[in-house]
């Protein structure tokens, strides 16, 4: 009973999530010239958060400095309230790691550059065909499976 509570409120919580973290800030970093990272920016900001776009030609300190593996490398990269986000992470992902904290996880990536992901998903189709990986000092983990 108390799981099936739980999941209720994390389901209520997440599809209210644009309101709650309407003053979250995402500092992102991206090439200037990379359109599919303007448009995840785009939907970040129709979500409520603020984006602040920094424009570099490499970051790769910024992630090592979360200790994200190479292996989860995508076109851009975002540092939300501590966590790195790395990639077309969706937002009720991110909305959901910002609820509930969790101190063992450094990030979220969507590695590469899925094709059905926001930012690259046609507007208005469903995600699909990618995984959203978590990743931590004890390893990684599937955060979701689209």
């Amino acid at each position: 009973m108390m799981k099936i509570l739980n999941k209720i409120l994390l389901s209520l919580l997440v599809c209210f999530s644009s309101s709650v973290l309407a003053k979250t800030s995402i500092e992102l970093y991206k090439s200037p010239t990379c359109g599919c990272c303007t448009e995840w920016a785009k939907i970040m900001e129709q979500k409520g958060y603020q984006v602040n776009v920094h424009h570099k030609q490499q970051w790769n300190v910024l992630k090592q400095s979360y200790d994200m593996p190479p292996q989860l490398q995508s076109c851009h990269s975002a540092v939300i309230d501590g966590y790195l986000i790395e990639g077309h992470v969706p937002e009720s992902d991110i909305a959901r790691l910002l609820i509930e904290r969790p101190k063992n996880i450094k990030g979220l990536a969507a590695p590469g550059m899925p094709q059905h992901s926001p930012g690259m998903a046609k507007e208005g189709a469903a995600y699909k065909d990618f995984k959203v990986i978590a990743f931590s000092e004890d390893g990684l983990s599937i955060y979701k499976q689209y």
